[in-house]
């Protein structure tokens, strides 16, 4: 955060202020309507879509997953479309003036997936949060220089934001020692035609594109990851870590014992970040809003961020936690989504179904022994003016985010995913509980 302090944007209405602590709102329907609306020049549909995962032990966990589509009125109200037309008055002796204010300019569209045991209360404290401060750092550049937020100016204001919402959630009610929230989001430009993409943890974004670069004939569906993963797997980010005093270990490294407890030999035991003061935070990704533990270790709530231009072969976005790119791969990610491009909500009821469907072939179960993650989607949908069969593809892609089987976390052939929502390693707990005291007292669950 800068060093100018400025009075964060108030709490909604009937929440407790910021020196208070937060009230976690009541949960909303686990999908939301599908809507039509122009941003811009942009003319977007969208829908969302939670599923609430499982753990066996634990029969009443929360979905700890969450979603926000924000525009209008509540985000970024001063930007809005204004066309101004002058023209001749009858007698051409004066001119007439028209000034036609449309809808938004803007928007912000989120996927948030919280960890540890008040995961569902730090992922809601971000909805909520983020777009508010987000639209008070774009206003503060609108009434600087007197015009709408460049691309750059977006970037800084991404970055204030997420920064400012991680301290505002550590001032917080809300005991994030051991707890927090990825966020995933795309804030559309809607009047320059862009996209700037912002990303913290290890929840995804993927752009649906038509190509011939597969050598079709056809153009056809090609997905492309817009954003990286956050976790020890990528070098920069471990290096990071290892930095500011993290070990980088799997739970195998740090216990052998621990391997007996898979029966099966395959399972994925991803890298985490450690303090070498003990065991303990253990989580398996480097960035998160919240974690204050793993905070001095490294992870961070500062986002990466991206923009690119949308052109008419852009057709679809699909925001996601891990529950669903963990089992489902990107480009059958996208496939489904664009199979289904005229129903929103039944593209998302497609997406988490099949997401479901493999949790449970990943685990070679039925639903009554399943464990499987929160599985949550929000898929956007760019509507084209005169989309018709020929497709104009010449335009090339950006190397965005690196390859789609890069370790940005593409499912393993041969490897099954464990379930992120891990039993503590009770031995480790015991023997770390004295020796780090309450920070250090158990292995963050994600």
């Amino acid at each position: 955060s800068s060093g100018t302090h400025r009075q964060s944007p108030p709490l909604p209405s009937g929440q407790r202020n910021r020196t208070e602590g937060y009230v976690v709102p009541p949960f909303e329907p686990s999908s939301s309507s599908p809507s039509s609306i122009e941003v811009g020049h942009l003319s977007i549909r969208y829908a969302a879509l939670s599923r609430r995962g499982r753990d066996p032990d634990h029969p009443d966990k929360p979905n700890q997953d969450c979603y926000g589509a924000h525009h209008g009125d509540d985000f970024c109200p001063a930007t809005t479309t204004t066309t101004t037309t002058t023209t001749a008055a009858p007698d051409d002796d004066e001119e007439c003036t028209t000034t036609t204010t449309a809808g938004p300019s803007s928007a912000f569209f989120a996927v948030y997936d919280g960890h540890g045991p008040r995961g569902e209360e730090c992922s809601h404290f971000a909805r909520e949060r983020l777009p508010p401060l987000l639209t008070a750092e774009i206003e503060r550049h609108r009434l600087r220089f007197g015009r709408v937020a460049n691309v750059d100016e977006v970037h800084a204001s991404l970055h204030e934001a997420h920064v400012e919402c991680n301290e505002e959630l550590r001032s917080s009610r809300i005991n994030d020692s051991q707890s927090g929230t990825t966020c995933v989001g795309v804030y559309i430009h809607g009047n320059e035609g862009k996209i700037t993409v912002s990303n913290v943890g290890d929840s995804r974004i993927v752009l649906g594109t038509m190509t011939t670069d597969n050598g079709s004939k056809e153009p056809t569906i090609q997905a492309i990851p817009l954003s990286r993963d956050h976790t020890p797997h990528r070098a920069d980010e471990a290096s990071r870590c290892r930095n500011a005093g993290a070990r980088i270990l799997s739970f195998g490294q740090i216990d052998p014992s621990t391997r007996d407890d898979d029966e099966d030999e395959d399972v994925e035991d991803p890298p985490r970040v450690w303090s070498k003061r003990g065991n303990y935070p253990g989580t398996a990704f480097t960035r998160s809003l919240g974690d204050s533990v793993a905070e001095t270790l490294g992870v961070t709530a500062e986002p990466e961020m991206l923009t690119l231009p949308v052109s008419k072969n852009e057709r679809l976005l699909v925001l996601a936690s891990d529950g669903v790119y963990d089992v489902v791969s990107n480009d059958e990610v996208v496939d489904i989504c664009f199979k289904f491009r005229g129903d929103p909500m039944r593209a998302c009821e497609e997406l988490i179904g099949k997401s479901h469907r493999e949790w449970l072939l990943n685990d070679d179960c039925d639903e009554d022994e399943a464990n499987y993650d929160d599985m949550t989607c929000l898929v956007v949908y760019f509507d084209h003016a005169e989309q018709g069969e020929e497709e104009d593809v010449s335009e090339e892609r950006p190397d965005t985010a690196g390859d789609a089987e890069s370790p940005s976390r593409e499912p393993r052939q041969g490897k099954r995913v464990r379930q992120k929502t891990l039993v503590n390693l009770e031995g480790m707990t015991e023997k770390e509980q004295g020796e780090g005291g309450e920070e250090g007292g158990g292995t963050v669950e994600k």
